[in-house]
């Protein structure tokens, strides 16, 4: 029985790729005619070939480079079977990281979800919070009246290699006291949030993973602009948790928040929090 010839307008129709692609998959001999007019260079296929058109659609539904797919073509059942395990594998890979984006938008929109609610700038409130994941490096001889954008060097060096939302884009830890002169605070640790597990792979020295645990927080935001205000606030927040008698249990985190808008100068917020027995 002599074998069904199509014109390359009915393969395009039969399997719904376009003539374009067909041209072009002739082109890097991907997949080629059976035959060709030598007179109109019309290209016929046969019916014996349609079912590798399946093959490359549903390779490429996969993610396979077209210069692959003719050597796969030619994989015999246990290497196409371990060709299609490899794939699997690729594929897990690509869905663990969108699960890290996904997680890292849905970060950076809690965050502005909580600037949106934040009470009235230098009010003291209470948040309860969840557990942080912290890069985290000693701050030596880092104080409030010191430190700069340079003395974060170190975390920002380590998060231009990644990527991610940082709306907190760096903080700082100190003890928790009853505070009388600001000359009595000194940085214990710099930090900034850890957006994906990617990161702790790629940890620089001195620089550890730690976490800001989960928990009731008295809180304060404001905006400084000398370091006497920022003062006022500390005392402010310590005055709170005194006057309530509360049972601190944690280290002041002081964090900069970054607040969007659509002109071109960057603003920030202060946030200092100390955990607080819940009872």
């Amino acid at each position: 029985m002599k074998e069904k010839l199509y014109t390359i307008g009915e393969v395009s129709k039969l399997v719904n790729i376009s003539i374009k692609a067909l041209r072009y998959y002739d082109k890097i001999n991907l997949f080629k005619p059976a035959f060709v007019d030598p007179e109109t260079n019309y290209r016929y296929y046969k019916d014996s070939q349609i079912h590798i058109l399946d093959l490359i659609k549903s390779l490429k539904y996969i993610g396979t480079p077209l210069e692959e797919m003719k050597e796969v073509q030619g994989l015999q059942r246990d290497d196409f079977f371990a060709f299609l395990t490899d794939q699997e594998k690729i594929v897990r890979k690509k869905i663990e990281s969108l699960v890290e984006i996904e997680k890292i938008i849905a970060n950076a929109k809690r965050g502005l979800q909580r600037q949106m609610e934040y009470p009235p700038l230098g009010e003291v409130f209470i948040s309860y919070e969840d557990e942080l994941q912290i890069i985290q490096t000693k701050a030596d001889g880092i104080d409030p009246k010191n430190i700069l954008n340079a003395s974060y060097s170190k975390l920002k060096k380590f998060a231009a290699s990644t990527e991610g939302f940082r709306n907190n884009g760096y903080g700082a830890i100190f003890t928790y006291l009853p505070y009388k002169d600001i000359k009595e605070v000194t940085y214990r640790y710099l930090f900034t949030p850890v957006l994906t597990n990617k990161q702790i792979s790629l940890l620089m020295q001195d620089t550890e993973v730690a976490k800001i645990p989960k928990g009731k927080y008295v809180c304060i935001t404001f905006k400084s602009v000398s370091i006497e205000d920022y003062f006022l606030y500390l005392q402010k927040l310590i005055h709170y948790v005194e006057f309530h008698q509360l049972t601190v249990i944690s280290d002041i985190y002081e964090s900069l928040i970054y607040i969007h808008s659509f002109n071109q100068q960057e603003e920030f917020l202060i946030e200092m929090r100390v955990r607080v027995n819940d009872f």
